[in-house]
């Protein structure tokens, strides 16, 4: 297979190796620390900090197997139908408020306490739990917003994808990468929806900053959504107003598995597809799309 040397080399056992290292020196740095730091700087720094290590991780082997790094991030296709991709990134959001909603009409069936019980929560850190609260509001933004989108796409989409490509083909390596970003976050079902869909874009278009660019609306529009829940008075995540609403969470989730069923049918990988890295070019036309 076209340069598939360079991903043989690259072992994700050992970044898992060394984000438990990372955790245990958190956790052991925060104990000794604690009296001094608040708790919302080091939930800033950690978060930031995690990304840094990944991002090290990567272009440390990048530049050991000399990666290609155009062929791997690709060229900015002007002519995508960015129409079909903003429709598939809300469609992911409003399947993950469809599922929000349906888990909290649930839960308020089965005991109605547990959601007022629960306690109100904020998007932004404020001046009572931090002096630094401006600025750890700002460095959570571009954590969350700008420097996740990245480092996950270069991660998961690019160095897991190919790796996985390697071991058991392409359809198989789309399952597993995607069910490992779904269950290093809180929606696993929304979150692994999400993979198959940037894991297609991605393929499809030979672009990685494609699926870059649709992770940084997707979490730009949650964070909006965030936003605009923190300043509503009827917060739906609020303890005081805990919403539950069966009809919104099954029009939510049929609409948003409609589009995305739909999408999924019409640009699922051939068998014979390659992710990017090991596609010729043929004419100035990607590989896959080449022979279709």
């Amino acid at each position: 297979m076209v340069n598939e040397s360079a991903f043989e080399s690259i072992k994700i056992r050992y970044l898992v190796v060394w984000i438990i290292g990372f955790l245990i020196v958190m956790a052991v740095f925060y104990v000794f620390t604690s009296n001094i730091l608040a708790g919302a700087e080091w939930d800033v720094a950690t978060g930031f900090l995690f990304y840094i290590l990944i991002s090290w991780w990567i272009i440390r082997n990048f530049k050991r197997v000399k990666i290609n790094y155009h062929k791997f991030i690709g060229d900015f296709p002007y002519d995508y139908n960015w129409l079909s991709l903003f429709t598939i990134i809300f469609a992911v959001i409003i399947l993950t408020l469809g599922l929000g909603e349906l888990s909290r009409y649930i839960v308020s069936t089965i005991d109605p306490n547990i959601l007022h019980n629960l306690p109100p929560t904020s998007l932004f850190y404020s001046p009572h739990e931090t002096p630094l609260a401006p600025f750890l509001n700002f460095m959570d933004f571009l954590t969350a917003v700008i420097m996740a989108p990245i480092v996950e796409e270069f991660l998961f989409r690019g160095v897991i994808l190919h790796r996985f490509t390697i071991k058991w083909g392409i359809k198989r390596a789309i399952l597993a990468s995607s069910i490992i970003f779904g269950f290093l976050h809180s929606d696993i079902i929304g979150a692994f929806t999400f993979a198959l869909v940037m894991c297609i874009l991605y393929i499809k278009t030979a672009s990685l900053l494609v699926p870059i660019l649709a992770h940084i609306v997707n979490n730009m529009m949650a964070y909006g959504t965030q936003i605009l829940s923190t300043f509503n008075p009827q917060n739906y995540t609020s303890a005081a107003h805990p919403s539950h609403n069966l009809g919104v969470a099954v029009l939510l989730l049929i609409i948003s598995i409609a589009i995305i069923l739909y999408f999924l049918y019409r640009n699922w990988p051939q068998r014979y597809w390659r992710p990017p890295y090991f596609q010729e070019v043929y004419d100035g036309i990607p590989e896959n799309l080449y022979y279709e």
